[in-house]
């Protein structure tokens, strides 16, 4: 792999990059076997993402630009022996021409590393969502919430109340584990009958700048949105409109809870409210929706 130099004053130093041996798939299923994937932000997401990927059989570049992360995070030590290879600090982002995927992690903003380019082409550019959703098995309904405040508070509580029920949750996302660590989970143990029956899943806006084509909630929920992250989203709009591809993909089976009079969801709804059951709910988390608390909905569409 040809890299560009990098000219730091008078001196010349090469990109570091480490080459490890050919991977080993942990799982008997490689849909990924022959490919390559490329990683770019091996924070926590990206490396849980990286982790699925050589576990699906793909030959993995991990892409961050953190020069001293290897030090820093022992935990590499595991995935460099299963195969990753790993090219820290500047590169030719060019390179990400020749992977067959690109995951981008939710802290990269797409105007990063040509990643909006490389989107108009065609590329196959996928969030860590996305890509995770791809593996899960069919049976797993996910209870989606995003929101400026209270994500955290209502995933937490939607999880406890479900385990309450009996019923086997995972709880991550945005909070606590990244969904490829489940994915990776399901995997590991193929053989055995997925217990699983629910994800809840905190998603931050950045998590859904990448149009999903595998990440399909069977409830999502927008608790509210009020100025922030205006540093990448621009504007009110667009940010309100990353919020809302939660329902990009959901038919009229599926629930959309929608936080009730903010003009800028309205807006950014509106493409999507003919596809799905649409409910709408005060600007705070605990209101009664149609009559509905939140345990009966939960019960309701996600049991």
């Amino acid at each position: 792999m040809d890299l560009l130099s990098l000219n730091y004053g008078n001196k010349t130093l090469p990109p570091k990059t480490t080459r490890l041996r050919t991977i080993t798939a942990c799982s008997p299923r490689q849909d990924l076997k022959g490919r390559t994937v490329a990683v770019v932000g091996l924070g926590k997401s990206g490396k849980a993402a990286a982790r699925l990927a050589l576990a699906r059989g793909a030959s993995v570049i991990g892409i961050d630009q953190n020069e001293s992360l290897l030090e820093q995070d022992p935990s590499f030590v595991t995935l460099k022996d299963n195969g990753l290879e790993t090219i820290l600090g500047h590169f030719d982002w060019k390179l990400l021409n020749d992977a067959d995927v690109v995951v981008v992690s939710p802290g990269i903003p797409l105007e990063n590393y040509g990643l909006s380019y490389l989107l108009q082409t065609g590329k196959q550019v996928m969030s860590e969502l996305d890509f995770a959703s791809e593996v899960l098995p069919k049976s797993v309904r996910i209870l989606a919430v995003t929101g400026t405040n209270g994500k955290s508070t209502v995933v937490t509580f939607a999880g406890q109340m479900l385990c309450h029920f009996g019923i086997n949750t995972f709880v991550g996302g945005n909070l606590g584990n990244p969904l490829s660590e489940m994915a990776f989970e399901h995997l590991r143990s193929p053989s055995q009958e997925c217990e699983l029956k629910v994800a809840v899943v905190e998603v931050s806006s950045y998590q859904m700048e990448i149009p999903c084509v595998y990440f399909c909630p069977s409830v999502s929920v927008v608790l509210n949105l009020t100025p922030d992250h205006l540093e990448r989203h621009k504007t009110m709009l667009s940010y309100a409109e990353s919020k809302c591809r939660l329902f990009s993909h959901m038919a009229n089976t599926k629930l959309g809870v929608l936080s009730f009079g903010n003009q800028h969801l309205d807006e950014a709804v509106r493409k999507y409210w003919n596809h799905f059951n649409l409910a709408w709910i005060g600007a705070f988390p605990g209101k009664i929706i149609r009559g509905l608390s939140y345990s009966s909905l939960l019960q309701h569409w996600l049991i």
